[in-house]
């Protein structure tokens, strides 16, 4: 079996980062990694009350297929070793597979420097080699920056209770809004970055 691909890109501020997607012994890793979330990034990236993860969602959360279960990590190449900056995901619903539920974790110290742009970018890249036409999020109402930016990329949104569904029809169009023209410039560079590594491997 040959090694995942690793893409090099960097952060907003020139930081070098690498994505690369989850494996089982990324357990300790991503345990580590929700250690260090502040309550309130635990409250919105789960909508609820998280303080631990359990052996059974550590294994969840590791142990994906790849296909209907996509998950990639953001890594610090500065500190290859430590946690990490965040995970994006997308798991396909049952009732509808051309459809998937995504979620994005960044840890606190790495918000505000584009790594959530980055691995939903990767996974609005990869969703449709998967079958997946749209990217739906679950967000809670009080999340207005989560909304808004989606909002921007042309995600339409439904839902009356203190949750929003947020759904992202693939593909994006950059004419919706400059920052959707950033986010499609972005996922270019991320189409680069994943052919490179099918020739290097």
């Amino acid at each position: 079996m040959s090694d995942p691909p690793v893409l090099r890109l960097t952060l907003r501020d020139g930081h070098p980062v690498a994505l690369r997607p989850v494996v089982p012994s990324d357990r300790d890793r991503l345990a580590a990694g929700f250690a260090q979330l502040s309550a309130d990034s635990r409250r919105l990236r789960f909508l609820g009350s998280v303080s631990t993860l359990s052996d059974a969602h550590l294994r969840y959360l590791t142990e994906i297929d790849g296909h209907d279960h996509v998950a990639w990590g953001a890594i610090d190449l500065h500190e290859p070793d430590a946690p990490g900056f965040g995970v994006g995901r997308f798991v396909r619903l049952t009732e509808d597979p051309t459809t998937a539920e995504f979620s994005l974790t960044v840890l606190d110290t790495a918000q505000d420097h584009g790594v959530g742009q980055l691995l939903l970018a990767l996974l609005a890249v990869v969703a449709p080699s998967k079958g997946i036409r749209t990217l739906r999020g679950v967000v809670g109402r009080e999340n207005e920056r989560m909304t808004r930016w989606l909002r921007r990329l042309g995600a339409t949104s439904a839902g009356s209770g203190q949750d929003l569904v947020m759904d992202l029809h693939l593909p994006i169009d950059p004419a919706v809004s400059d920052s959707a023209a950033d986010f499609v410039e972005t996922m270019e560079q991320i189409r680069g970055e994943l052919d490179r590594a099918e020739q290097d491997g």
